[in-house]
């Protein structure tokens, strides 16, 4: 899968789930630890009315990128249906201090930093909340987070066990509130010709070893004149970091790991990767991988796919989507693929790896009068996600729609000055529609605009709409998500122990070590060098700069415990 394909279709995965995002569930609060928190959040041990109302209304400060297209005709980052909803709901005011081009905001917040010109609260880079935090200029949220916010609010920021609430965390202390993501949505899975298996008598791989076999089994398939048959279809991308094979090795490259000492070591140097390569080495030799894979794109890959010569992939949730028009032609779907989860080369189950890492947070001026407003603001949002899908004409509507109270397919929502994405909706879905679709009640995911749509378009599927054989895949009986759904319950994915801002040396050699990195998987797995290259590069590696790396990587993991 090209890297630009990758990106764009996790963006709109992304997309897809606003405005009518989902409540978190199954997951434990990860509470902050104690400690001295700002002056307005302690003032008072009473019990806080978080649906009481400002009267009069308080005013608080922010800065803003701006977006044009975000916008109805008339309305401006400084007057918009959404800000007057707060006031009007919350009695809460948001001025903005400026607002600039969203291209522009990193490098004037960077200004308004240097000159200690900050607003009451606002979005912030990882490496700028660092620098914020070490000059001591935004509040401690520890205590003011346990005390306003909502348990709505908490269970949503809290959904992946609170790996990303801890990466807003200092020697103890809350300083932001990081604006979530999902971390489960990089899961990967086998996607495998069932139809295959059943017409060449193979068994559902329970094992590295079972895929192993239905490789070599599928390379030596008749494709019917379309040329040779590869039992695991890869492209150039792929090769680069090949890490749903690697997976299943436990392997992860391109993370950190703890490793027998406690400390934090770079996965992609690991001995495990190099078991995993020699094995893909010899998948090649074997004629089992496109000898053409390492110049070939996506689109390549997917016309194989086209022309049934390759039988096995890896591939993300959303895979299916990618392989919608080789499958299906002239409305008839003409191949059967399942989706597997990663099976393990030994007795211990395999992970997919992901990530907690967070690109954006929200901080809160140490000099902020009102941080209770402010989280107000958070409750809110979050209340419109988790409290079901607005009606069109309903005041809460506003927030997800804007002054047209209904989906115009514009993204309204991003107007919202504070903002926190769901984590877990997709694993939600994996449990419920398939359910809903067998016993035709939608209940469990009527407060998700998303999920309510994949149920509808899989009673499409169903009713002889082909059109529809992706989400079939992705979220019918046994799909991706039940996949990312079975994945969660029995505790298999894989998280990255680093989530903070790049360190000096990963800035400096990071974008050449992942070159070299990259290029050497490469020609191992074509056999255009010995896999004994393996330890040369690691010896490279930590002479280029990785052994500084490592250096940084654990001086902020000790301050992260």
């Amino acid at each position: 899968m090209g890297s630009n394909l990758r990106k764009s279709l996790a963006l709109s995965c992304l997309v897809a789930m606003l405005p009518a995002v989902a409540a978190c569930t199954g997951a434990k609060e990860n509470k902050p630890a104690e400690s001295s928190a700002s002056p307005k959040a302690a003032e008072s041990a009473k019990p806080v009315d978080l649906n009481s109302k400002f009267d009069p209304p308080v005013t608080v400060t922010t800065v803003r990128g701006n977006v044009p297209d975000w916008f109805f005709p008339g309305e401006t980052m400084d007057k918009n249906a959404i800000y007057e909803g707060y006031e009007r709901d919350l009695g809460v005011k948001i001025k903005n201090n400026w607002v600039v081009d969203n291209k522009e905001y990193d490098s004037k917040l960077k200004i308004s930093i240097a000159s200690n010109d900050l607003p009451d609260f606002f979005k912030v880079s990882a490496a700028d909340l660092t620098q914020l935090v070490e000059s001591d200029m935004v509040m401690d949220l520890t205590e003011a987070y346990q005390k306003y916010t909502t348990d709505q609010t908490k269970k949503l920021l809290t959904s992946d066990g609170g790996k990303q609430m801890n990466s807003a965390t200092f020697n103890g202390k809350l300083m932001a509130i990081p604006q979530t993501n999902s971390p489960f949505n990089a899961a990967e899975f086998v996607w495998l010709r069932k139809d295959w298996l059943k017409e060449m008598n193979l068994p559902e791989p329970k094992t590295m070893q079972d895929l192993l076999k239905i490789s070599e089994a599928f390379a030596a398939r008749d494709s019917g004149g379309k040329g040779k048959v590869f039992g695991l279809g890869m492209d150039k991308d792929i090769l680069k970091t090949p890490i749903g094979f690697m997976n299943g090795y436990h392997a992860y490259p391109g993370q950190w790991l703890k490793d027998s000492s406690g400390k934090l070591a770079y996965g992609s140097i690991q001995p495990e990767v190099k078991t995993a390569l020699k094995q893909l080495q010899e998948l090649y030799k074997a004629g089992q991988i496109d000898p053409e894979s390492a110049v070939n794109d996506n689109a390549k890959l997917i016309e194989q796919v086209s022309n049934n010569r390759v039988g096995m992939m890896f591939g993300a949730f959303w895979y299916s989507a990618v392989m919608q028009d080789a499958v299906v032609k002239d409305k008839k779907v003409t191949q059967d693929w399942g989706v597997y989860l990663i099976p393990s080369i030994d007795s211990k189950p395999a992970m997919t790896q992901v990530s907690a890492s967070v690109g954006s947070y929200y901080v809160i001026n140490k000099k902020a009068k009102n941080p209770e407003a402010v989280f107000k603001l958070l409750n809110q949002w979050v209340g419109v996600l988790t409290g079901g899908l607005p009606k069109d004409g309903e005041p809460r509507a506003v927030y997800s729609f804007g002054k047209e109270l209904k989906d115009t397919g514009k993204e309204v929502w991003a107007v919202n000055p504070f903002v926190a994405l769901l984590q877990d909706l997709y694993i939600q879905g994996g449990e419920h529609i398939a359910k809903a679709v067998k016993t035709k009640d939608p209940s469990a995911i009527e407060w998700s605009g998303d999920l309510k749509n994949r149920y509808e378009q899989l009673k499409k599927f169903e009713a002889g709409d082909t059109s529809f054989w992706l989400q079939s895949k992705i979220a019918g009986e046994g799909g991706s998500f039940a996949g990312m759904y079975e994945y969660f319950k029995q505790n298999r994915y894989h998280f990255d122990e680093f989530y903070g801002a790049g360190t000096p040396a990963m800035v400096e050699r990071g974008d050449l070590l992942k070159t070299k990195e990259q290029e050497l998987f490469t020609k191992i797995i074509i056999g255009s060098v010995s896999i004994d290259e393996f330890d040369k590069f690691v010896a490279e590696w930590k002479k280029l700069g990785g052994d500084k790396i490592t250096e940084e990587v654990n001086a902020w993991y000790s301050k992260m415990k």
